[in-house]
C-alpha cells in the first residue's frame, strides 16, 4: 500500500512539473508570435483588417527574417484580395523589397507589385516602372517572357504601340513565349495602327498554331472585324459564314450578320438595291 502511495505521489509531482514547465514555455513565447496567431484567428473570424493590423505588429517585433516576411506577405495578401486596400498592400510588398534577406522573395514582390499598377489600379505607366525594374533582375526563361508581355501590354495601353511591338517582336524570336497570346496582342495593336493586312496575318497564324484557341478567345469575330474596319463588309460575311460553325455565342453571330448586310446594302457605290 505504501509503495502505492508513493507512486502516485510520484507522479503527481511529475505532472505538477510538466504543468510548471509548460506554463514557463507558454509565457516565453514571443509576443510576436502571440500577435501573429492572434491575427490567424481573426482571419477565420473574418476580420481582416483587424488581422493585418496585428500582422504588421507582429513582423514589427520579429527579429527572425523568415518569420517576418512571412508575416508581412500574409497582411499585404489580405489587404490585397481582402480588404482591397491597395496602397496599403503596396506599402507591404515595399518593404518586403527593401528589408527581406531572401532574393526570391524580393522579386515576387516587386512581380506583384507590378501586377497590383497594372490589374487593380489600372496605373500603366506606373506598372511599367516597376515592371522595367524586373526587368533588371536575374529572372528565369518563364519569368523573362511574363515580364516582356507585360510590358508590351503596357507600352500599349499607355499609348506607345510602337515600343510594344518592339517587345512583342523581342517575344516571339523566343521559346519560352506564350505566341498565341503574344500574337494576340500584336494583332490588336496593328488594328490600332490601321494595319490590318497585317493585324489579319496574325490572326490567321494563331489560328494556324491553335484552333480550339482561335475559337474560345472569339478571334474569328475579332478578324471580321478587322474586315469591317477596312470596310471590306463582303469579305467580312464570307469570312463569319466560312466558319459560322465554330463560332458558339450564336445571337451574336446572327446580329453582327445582319449588320454586315445592312453595311454592304448601304455602302456607297454597291451595285444592290437599297433598302
Amino acid at each position: 500500500m505504501k509503495t502505492k502511495i508513493k507512486r502516485l505521489k510520484k507522479s503527481i509531482k511529475q505532472f505538477s512539473l510538466g504543468l510548471f514547465g509548460l506554463a514557463i514555455l507558454l509565457g516565453c513565447t514571443p509576443q510576436s508570435e502571440k500577435l501573429y496567431s492572434e491575427a490567424y484567428n481573426e482571419i477565420e473570424s473574418g476580420h481582416f483588417r483587424i488581422a493585418v493590423d496585428l500582422l504588421e505588429r507582429s513582423a514589427a517585433g520579429e527579429k527572425n527574417d523568415t518569420k517576418r516576411t512571412k508575416a508581412i506577405l500574409e497582411a499585404a495578401r489580405i489587404a490585397r484580395f481582402e480588404i482591397q486596400d491597395f496602397n496599403r498592400a503596396i506599402r507591404l510588398y515595399r518593404e518586403v523589397i527593401l528589408k527581406s534577406q531572401d532574393p526570391r522573395q524580393r522579386v515576387l514582390a516587386q512581380e506583384t507589385l507590378a501586377e497590383i499598377y497594372f490589374e487593380n489600379l489600372q496605373n500603366y505607366s506606373q506598372a511599367l516602372n516597376e515592371l522595367l525594374i524586373l526587368e533588371q533582375l536575374s529572372l528565369s526563361d518563364e519569368q523573362k517572357e511574363r515580364i516582356k508581355f507585360r510590358i508590351a501590354q503596357s507600352h500599349f495601353l499607355i499609348g506607345s504601340p510602337s515600343l510594344a511591338l518592339e517587345y512583342i517582336e523581342a517575344s516571339l524570336k523566343s521559346s519560352a513565349a506564350d505566341k498565341k497570346n503574344v500574337l494576340k496582342l500584336k494583332s490588336q495593336i496593328l488594328v490600332s495602327q490601321k494595319k490590318f493586312d497585317e493585324a489579319l496575318s496574325s490572326y490567321e497564324e494563331i489560328r494556324r498554331i491553335d484552333p480550339n484557341f482561335f475559337a474560345k478567345e472569339n478571334l474569328y469575330i475579332a478578324s471580321s472585324i478587322v474586315f469591317e474596319e477596312k470596310e471590306d463588309y463582303n469579305s467580312a460575311l464570307l469570312y463569319l459564314e466560312k466558319y459560322q460553325n465554330l463560332i458558339e455565342d450564336k445571337p451574336y453571330l446572327e446580329l453582327r450578320i445582319k449588320r454586315l448586310r445592312e453595311k454592304q446594302t448601304n455602302k456607297p457605290l454597291f451595285k444592290g438595291r437599297r433598302k
